[in-house]
């Protein structure tokens, strides 16, 4: 876990130094195994990938994201493997006014296999942000987190997705959704969160969290389920 901790951490320095040079940036890294890394972004967006693999493993890294018309869309993905395969999918989307959307994906393997998935969108007047981590020293590790914030007419959107899966020499699966709507003046939030943690074993964690609000009104909508 000490050296699949490494990995993680020099490539999110790495991450730290490219994203003050760059809008948007892609590396891989590989050393006797196989590295993808792919970025994309559209009008005012920041997008960064990176992957690493060393020992016969297998990284996959790819982020894309999409912010026009005043929007903003910012989002990382990373995987790092060491004999085993780590893959992480990122997915950013904001448009129209006021718009902000950030997704990021973090996988990280020693000898086992982890899978991050994440997304997040924003429409209007809203805010989504959206993170997925899957880590594993010798198990199955898979985290699937998504956002989505609309704001129409007035109204304001906030939907916040975090989903974590961390199990050692076990199976770990962890899905979490926050959905936010607000029309005419109302405010909406959602909070949503999953984890799965522990040792051996398998380990699954699902929370949704929804809400709406019209004509002024306020709704709030927070769902977190930990699985130990």
């Amino acid at each position: 876990m000490k050296r699949l901790s490494t990995i993680v951490a020099v490539l999110a320095i790495s991450f730290g130094s490219n994203i003050l040079n760059a809008q948007v940036t892609s590396s891989s890294f590989s050393s006797g195994g196989v590295a993808r890394s792919s970025a994309s972004g559209v009008g005012n967006t920041r997008i960064n990938a990176m992957s690493s693999a060393s020992g016969g493993g297998y990284a996959e890294a790819r982020m894309t994201g999409t912010g026009l018309r005043g929007g903003f869309a910012s989002g990382s993905a990373i995987a790092a493997s060491h004999g085993g395969v780590a893959i992480a999918h990122g997915n950013s989307d904001a448009r129209g006014w006021g718009a902000r959307s950030s997704s990021t994906a973090v996988a990280g393997s020693n000898f086992g296999t982890a899978i991050a998935i994440d997304s997040a969108r924003a429409r209007g007047n809203a805010s989504a942000t959206s993170m997925s981590g899957a880590f594993t020293t010798g198990g199955l590790a898979i985290a699937n987190s998504g956002a989505d914030a609309r704001g129409r007419f007035g109204g304001r959107g906030v939907a916040s997705s975090t989903a974590i899966s961390a199990v050692d020499f076990g199976v770990g699966v962890s899905r979490s959704r926050a959905s936010a709507t607000g029309l005419l003046g109302g405010f909406a939030g959602s909070n949503s969160g999953a984890y799965s943690v522990g040792i051996g074993g398998f380990r699954s964690s699902s929370a949704s969290a929804t809400s709406g609000a019209i004509l002024g009104g306020v709704s709030m909508s927070d769902a977190i389920h930990i699985a130990p």
